[in-house]
């Protein structure tokens, strides 16, 4: 370990004298990374130091540098906007988009120091081992307890929740005293009595046993979560962000994301700071909202409440069940169950019943096998729907110990999302065609709700009677949070959240297809901001990005809920509006969208002035093809900048001119 840190001290220097040495670099633009240092400042930078060279030798136009920080001066940089791109915490990601507007573009994938790969972290509670007055969460009211700092999700933030959930106000009952960076402190903290109790995240306590710093049997663990190659005592959360600033350039933004998601995996760059790797940038949604509701730094002062559409329909189903070993089990109930009436019911020779036996308890094994093995969960109730059986993975996915489900009902597993003519079509899909497979949201021992892909087959008897159900199921939660997340990017714009011209040329064609059905005109405006490019010109392009999500909100306060909106690139827009019976009945809509646009947008302090050209065609008179009509209003709508701008201007084809 000694060597290896040796070795990289002197390639970093050597890296970073050839940088200084280098007069290209007099030529290059400097981009500095501020990594939050969670253990020492050296550590981190050499840790990091090999991300930046990996980033200097991919974007030939920036120097990149490493800057470690604690929590204070990552704030006061990001505050001063010093920084180009931020590598931080979870929760302190929160902060900063919150506050100075960083934007998440990649997350970790970390290893521990057996080199497991890690994809979340989580808090972990600590105490001297010869402290016999702490020995359960309870134990820590009235403790004098060493924690990282308040925005430490690892260090603090999931200790509190865990605590609260156990009905430990900390912040009342106990003493906290925050270390700030790095997490080492607070285990010295403890060691030396100085504490009576830590709060750390996942892999320190490793790390520090590896490298020689403390011994591992003077400490012992509060709330010990066993199934995680680390000491944890809370539950797990999303790995590190990668994010970048609001002031940097989108187009170097879009270079660093290509470059880290295309990192080796499992390169010596990753392994020098012990990870494997990144990933697409996951939801942290749910830290947010935890934030929220303790009242965390940035939401302090004030409640906030974030609204979220729970995705309930999805188009494609690609979870697939091990239908074979389903099979495969029913398979050998039935063989079972005529191997022991052919024992029965025919007398034979006591060879021939010891072979009978012996061919029987060889099925019975490779069932066992199967059943215990298989990593999807598995239940088995009897005739009237009583559990009698579930495998390990059960208990691994719902949290409920065999002994806690054995003699219920899987009633006790719903989630509440599911109305009861949900359930009455399942049980009628059983018991017409003997099963049933589909996604269903359940809720876990711990109360969190989670999505579901479950097969349930009866096995009937010979005489046909139901004798068993049999459920396999496996958690496909986060594939339905991505697949959310890609659908959302695929068909919405990113800076005002409207849909994008894919999405857009979709609602027309519905929306027309309506008109027609109904026998109703539709019209479809192409609207292009006036003064705009002056906008971005005299204040930036920040600036100018406030005023089109301002813009973007204003239409559509304007708009009916039948009609459709939709940001196609730059200050351009395009409305559709449906349902319309005569031509006249548009005049007031965009009258109300002219006037809202013409009110100032107070932007930082500055009042702009913008208006728009609009330029219109009709359904069908001009044509019933979507693209079309939309042609058409892109040329009418210079036809309204022509003539002075600020106005509406319908399509005239040119042979009527």
């Amino acid at each position: 370990m000694c060597i290896r840190f040796f070795v990289i001290v002197i390639l970093s220097t050597i890296f970073s004298l050839s940088l200084i040495a280098s007069p290209s670099l007099k030529n290059k633009n400097e981009a500095v990374i501020g990594v939050l240092a969670f253990r020492s400042k050296a550590n981190t930078l050499n840790e990091w130091q090999p991300l930046a060279a990996y980033l200097n030798s991919k974007i030939s136009t920036y120097h990149f540098s490493i800057r470690p920080l604690s929590y204070a001066e990552f704030n006061d940089a990001a505050k001063a906007d010093e920084l180009d791109f931020m590598f931080t915490n979870p929760e302190h990601y929160i902060y900063l988009s919150a506050k100075y507007g960083a934007s998440r573009m990649a997350t970790l994938i970390r290893a521990n120091v057996s080199g497991k790969e890690l994809t979340e972290f989580g808090g972990v509670i600590v105490t001297r081992s010869d402290r016999k007055d702490i020995q359960i969460l309870s134990d820590l009211k009235g403790k004098n307890i060493a924690a990282v700092d308040e925005l430490s999700l690892g260090g603090y933030l999931a200790q509190r929740v865990l605590l609260e959930k156990n009905g430990i106000d900390i912040n009342e009952e106990s003493t906290i005293h925050y270390t700030d960076m790095p997490h080492d402190k607070v285990i010295y903290l403890v060691e030396n009595g100085l504490s009576d109790v830590g709060f750390i995240r996942t892999g320190v306590l490793e790390k520090m046993v590896k490298e020689g710093k403390i011994n591992r049997n003077d400490f012992k663990i509060i709330h010990p979560i066993g199934k995680f190659p680390q000491a944890l005592s809370t539950v797990l959360y999303p790995e590190w962000p990668f994010a970048s600033s609001k002031h940097t350039d989108r187009v170097l933004a879009n270079q660093v994301g290509v470059a880290l998601l295309n990192l080796p995996y499992g390169s010596e760059i990753a392994k020098t700071a012990g990870y494997y790797g990144w990933n697409i940038p996951l939801s942290y949604e749910e830290i947010r909202s935890m934030m929220q509701e303790l009242r965390i730094k940035p939401y302090d002062t004030a409640p906030v409440f974030s609204f979220q559409d729970v995705a309930r329909r999805y188009a494609i189903y690609i979870i697939i069940i091990m239908s074979g070993v389903i099979a495969l089990l029913i398979f050998l109930t039935t063989k079972m169950r005529r191997l022991a009436n052919s024992l029965r019911l025919k007398s034979k020779s006591l060879e021939e019943q010891i072979a009978i036996v012996e061919e029987n308890e060889k099925y019975l094994r490779r069932s066992a096998s199967v059943f215990h093995n298989l990593r999807e969960g598995i239940v088995i109730t009897d005739a009237k729907k009583v559990i009698i059986d579930v495998n390990e993975a059960f208990g691994e996915l719902t949290g409920y110990g065999r002994d806690e489900v054995i003699g219920q009902k899987p009633i006790l597993l719903r989630s509440g999302m599911h109305d009861k003519q949900f359930y009455e079509k399942l049980d009628e899909m059983i018991e017409t065609h003997g099963s049933w497979r589909g996604e269903i949201w359940n809720r876990k021992k711990n109360g969190e709700q989670y999505a579901e892909f479950l097969r349930i087959d009866a096995v009937l008897d010979e005489e046909g009677v139901v004798e068993n159900y049999i459920g396999i199921f496996s958690d496909i939660t986060e594939y339905l949070k991505r697949q959310a997340q890609l659908h959302h990017m695929a068909n919405y714009d990113p800076l005002t959240n409207l849909p994008n011209r894919h999405l857009f040329m979709t609602l027309a064609e519905q929306i027309l297809s309506f008109s027609k059905r109904k026998n109703s005109k539709a019209v479809i405006s192409f609207l292009d901001l006036d003064g705009f490019k002056t906008v971005n010109d005299a204040y930036g392009h920040d600036i100018g990005d406030k005023v089109l999500k301002q813009a973007a909100n204003r239409l559509e306060k304007q708009l009916r809920h039948s009609d459709a909106i939709a940001r196609i690139g730059g200050d351009e827009f395009v409305v559709i509006f449906s349902d319309i019976d005569l031509i006249d009945d548009v005049e007031p809509l965009f009258l109300r969208i002219l006037n809202a646009l013409q009110e100032p947008f107070i932007i930082n302090g500055h009042s702009v002035m913008i208006g728009a050209s609009i330029g219109a065609s009709l359904y069908p008179d001009h044509s019933e093809d979507v693209e079309v009509l939309v042609r058409y209003a892109d040329t009418a709508m210079y036809r309204s900048k022509a003539n002075g701008r600020n106005q509406v201007t319908y399509y005239v084809h040119e042979n009527k001119e």
